[in-house]
C-alpha cells in the first residue's frame, strides 16, 4: 500500500506530535479562564471544604431528637431562639426544645444535627415554629469536609478542566491556578 494511503488513528498521531515538541511548560491563569486547559499539578485541599457543618435547605437548626414524633396531626413545638444569616458565623447554641431560622447554605448553629425544611414547619407567633415532620441526625446538613477534607488530592495533574472542576477549584479558594502551556503548531499544506 503506498504511503499516501496509509492513516494513522488520533491517539498514534498525538504522540507523534508530543514526541517531536519540547515539554509543555507550566502556566499560571486565572480561573476564569481555565476551562478547557490541563492540569499542570495536582491540586490538593489546604482545609476541610465546608470548614463548618451548613444547611442545605432554608428551614430551622434542631436537635433531631427534639422532633421525634412530630406529625400534622400532632406537630411539634419549638421554641424559636434567633436565626443565622447567611455568610455569617453564629454564636447560637441549641438546647432542648429549641430551634433556628437558618438559611440555605448557613451555619449550623452550635447543638443543632439536623434543619427541618421550612415546609415541613409552621410559625406560630414570634417565638414558637410548629414541626409538622421528624428529620433523623443528619438530615438537611453537610457535614465539616463532606466535600474535601484537608490534605486530599480534589484534582489529578493532567487533567482537562472542565467548568465543574473550576467550581471545585473556586470552593477551595483559588483564584489562579497552574495549567499546561497550549500546544501551538500549523500545518503547511504542498
Amino acid at each position: 500500500m503506498p504511503e499516501f494511503f496509509r492513516v494513522v488513528r488520533f491517539e498514534e498521531a498525538r504522540a507523534l506530535v508530543e514526541a517531536c515538541c519540547p515539554p509543555r511548560r507550566p502556566q499560571e491563569v486565572a480561573l476564569a479562564d481555565s476551562v478547557g486547559r490541563v492540569l499542570a499539578r495536582d491540586v490538593t485541599s489546604r482545609e476541610d471544604v465546608p470548614a463548618f457543618e451548613r444547611s442545605t435547605v432554608d428551614g430551622y437548626a434542631v436537635r433531631a431528637r427534639d422532633t421525634f414524633g412530630s406529625s400534622e396531626a400532632l406537630p411539634g413545638y419549638l421554641a424559636l431562639v434567633g436565626e443565622v444569616l447567611m455568610g455569617e458565623a453564629t454564636a447560637l447554641a441549641l438546647g432542648q426544645g429549641e430551634c433556628a431560622w437558618v438559611p440555605t447554605g448557613g451555619m449550623m448553629p452550635a447543638g443543632a444535627d439536623a434543619v427541618v425544611m421550612v415546609e415541613h414547619t409552621e410559625l406560630l407567633g414570634d417565638d414558637t415554629v410548629l414541626v409538622l415532620r421528624p428529620v433523623g441526625p443528619g438530615e438537611n446538613v453537610i457535614r465539616v469536609g463532606e466535600d474535601a477534607r484537608a490534605g486530599e488530592r480534589v484534582l489529578e495533574a493532567g487533567r482537562r478542566l472542565r467548568p465543574q472542576d473550576v467550581g471545585v477549584l473556586a470552593a477551595l479558594g483559588q483564584e489562579r491556578v497552574e495549567v499546561l502551556a497550549p500546544l501551538r503548531f500549523g500545518i503547511v499544506s504542498t
